[in-house]
This record gives structure tokens, C-alpha cells and sequence, in this order.
């Protein structure tokens, strides 16, 4: 079975299956309305597969809302309904990188982001920030889309020392152990006297690697992979001794969460200081939101942007909206099973 079939039938599977785990068993209400939004959803899905670009993300975004609303049916305590969207575009002049999208009362967006975990926003955030915070997205860059790209993160599974390890054997002091990650960043090098100020503006960006150090020599931590791409290898001082697999697995998942498969992991930018970003899902929310906005409102802007032979950024948003039809089902399962769905190992059911 496929990725993508596992997914479509376990989201098929989970109509039935979480009638007894979650608040579902205790609310006909909520049942029927859990079993309505999620109805809604795969059409709403299936007919985004069937019209272009100038409609899909008005069907895109509405299937999610109506999932969103099946989460909290399942999940969400006291009020779990919705009337609003909580969220407004600020601008819709601008270039499509720099339109915005804010919090607006208390809606949709903040009733899901609370039943599944996610940090609220409470600033703007431009659609070129949504974007590159997406680890699809940075595929494919949007053109004018300037701000901090999500970064592949390489998480050792063992922890480690640094020196000789002979010499420690006759000292009472035992060595200390640090957890490692490399970081691969989509940049030229920097040489080696720009290493430091590099770094020292990196981190602060990544609230996953904002205490990390670096492992080793400015000279050694430091490799080109190709032009245009390098790592850096980081550390951490390891939280106790002998950790096992499990507990440094557990580490890095509150740093940088493996996404959709196993051991793919990304650091994400934040959008306000020293706050994670929202998740994924509602990245994609807010992004997906922005979208239809433009799609409806602004529907010549919005066609001249997908003109394939005019626009620099039509091939960039057709991507986007592909693998939207393959992403969103994804990370609706994960948030209707408020965990993670990770592709690589066997799905149960």
C-alpha cells in the first residue's frame, strides 16, 4: 500500500475508529457533526482535484476548515464549534508574497490550533513567511519570498565525546556526552573568518537550535555538500548519562518533530521571538486561507499570478497546490489522531 492510499484509507477507517476513544463516545452531537465535517471534507478534497488553480484553493481550504471542525468534535473541551474564520488578510494590494494574513477574534484557526497543539499567532505573517516555513515549499521558492527557509535537520542517534578518549580512561572525571545534529542550508559557505557572525545570526531564527553550540572547529564544523548547499554540525550537552535511543529520539522531537516520514526532520523559522511557530497544519491553514481569499476576491490578480507563460510565480503556486492534495490528508490524520503519522513505519488501523 502507497503512502497516499494509506492515508485515504485511514482517514476512512478513523469514521469508525474514534467513536470510542475520543469525546465522540459522549455526544451524539458531536458524533454527527464529526461524521458530517469529515464527509465534507473528502469531497471537498475530491473536487479540488478536479478544477485548476484559479479554484482549488477555495475547495482546499474550506475541506480543511471542515476537518478542523471534526478535530475538535473529537477532541476539543467545552466549546468545540465555530462560526467564524479568527483570521483576516490585511492587505490584498500588495505583491502575493507580501500579502498578510492576522488573527481576528477568537474563530476557526485558534479553536483548531488549541484541540491540536499548536501555537497561536498573534502578529501578521506575509504569505512568503508561510511559505518558506513549509518544508515542501522550499522546493520550489517563491519569487519575492525573502524570509528564513525551513532547513533539513540531521539528528544523531547516539550521543558522543569530544578529545581523546584514552586519556580519560585514568581521570575520575568522566568525559561529557553531547547530542549532535547537522544542519543543511541552502546558501554558499560562508568562509571561514564570516563563520561565527554567521551562526550568530542563525540560531536566534530557529527557536529548535537557539541554545545549541558548535561541535568542534569553526574550520571542522563547517561542509560544503555542493555549490550552494552546506551543513553545519551543532551539539548539545547531553541532558543526563547513557541516554537511550528512545530519550534522544525524544530530544530532538521537541526541537525539530520528525515530519510525514521517519527521520525526515526540519528546523522552521519563527515568526515571533522566541515562539515556536504554529505547526505544519496550521501553516498550511493560514497559507491555504490567504489563498482562497485572493482566489475570491481578487480573482483577476489571483489568474494573472497563474498565467504560466507571463508569471514568474505560476509554476511555484501550481506546485504549492498539488501537493496540498497530498499533504493536507496527511496532517489531517495526524490531527485527528493528535499524533504523528510517520510514513516509513506500518500503519495500524
Amino acid at each position: 500500500m502507497d503512502g497516499a492510499t494509506a492515508i485515504r484509507v485511514g482517514l476512512r477507517h478513523r469514521r469508525t475508529s474514534l467513536m470510542d476513544k475520543t469525546r465522540l463516545k459522549d455526544s451524539a452531537a458531536r458524533r454527527k457533526t464529526f461524521a458530517a465535517a469529515l464527509q465534507q471534507f473528502e469531497e471537498q478534497m475530491n473536487a479540488a482535484k478536479v478544477v485548476s488553480a484559479a479554484t482549488r484553493p477555495i475547495n482546499l481550504y474550506y475541506g480543511l476548515v471542515q476537518a478542523g471542525l471534526a478535530m475538535t468534535a473529537a477532541h476539543a473541551p467545552g466549546t468545540w464549534t465555530f462560526s467564524k474564520h479568527g483570521l483576516k488578510v490585511v492587505d490584498m494590494e500588495p505583491d502575493i508574497p507580501d500579502v498578510a494574513v492576522r488573527p481576528d477574534g477568537n474563530g476557526a484557526f485558534q479553536v483548531v490550533s488549541d484541540a491540536t497543539g499548536s501555537e497561536r499567532t498573534a502578529n501578521a505573517i506575509s504569505i512568503g513567511a508561510l511559505w518558506n516555513s513549509i518544508p515542501e515549499l522550499t522546493e520550489a521558492p517563491l519569487k519575492g519570498a525573502t524570509n528564513n527557509p525551513a532547513v533539513t535537520f540531521i539528528a544523531a542517534r547516539y550521543t558522543s565525546v569530544q578529545g581523546d578518549t584514552g586519556s580519560w580512561a585514568a581521570n575520575a572525571t568522566p568525559p561529557i556526552q553531547y547530542l549532535r545534529a547537522s544542519v543543511c542550508v541552502n546558501e554558499d559557505m560562508p568562509t571561514l573568518p564570516d563563520r561565527k557572525e554567521w551562526l550568530t545570526g542563525f540560531l536566534p531564527k530557529y527557536p529548535g537550535v537557539h541554545d545549541a553550540q558548535l561541535w568542534g572547529s569553526e574550520e571542522d564544523a563547517y561542509r560544503e555538500i555542493r555549490s550552494g548547499r552546506f551543513s553545519v554540525e551543532l551539539c548539545w550537552p547531553a541532558p543526563k548519562r547513557d541516554m537511550e535511543e528512545a530519550e534522544i529520539s525524544d530530544f530532538f522531537d521537541r526541537r525539530a518533530p520528525a515530519y510525514r516520514f521517519i527521520e525526515d526532520r526540519y528546523l522552521r523559522p519563527a515568526f515571533e521571538p522566541t515562539k515556536a511557530p504554529p505547526t505544519p497544519l496550521m501553516t498550511w491553514w493560514l497559507l491555504l486561507y490567504s489563498f482562497s481569499m485572493l482566489a475570491r476576491y481578487q480573482p483577476r490578480k489571483w489568474s494573472e499570478a497563474l498565467d504560466i507563460d507571463k508569471s514568474p510565480s505560476a509554476a511555484a503556486l501550481e506546485y504549492a497546490l498539488d501537493i496540498a492534495l497530498e499533504v493536507i490528508p496527511h496532517l489531517v490524520l495526524e490531527g485527528l489522531d493528535q499524533k504523528p503519522v510517520l510514513l516509513a513505519q506500518t500503519m495500524t488501523f
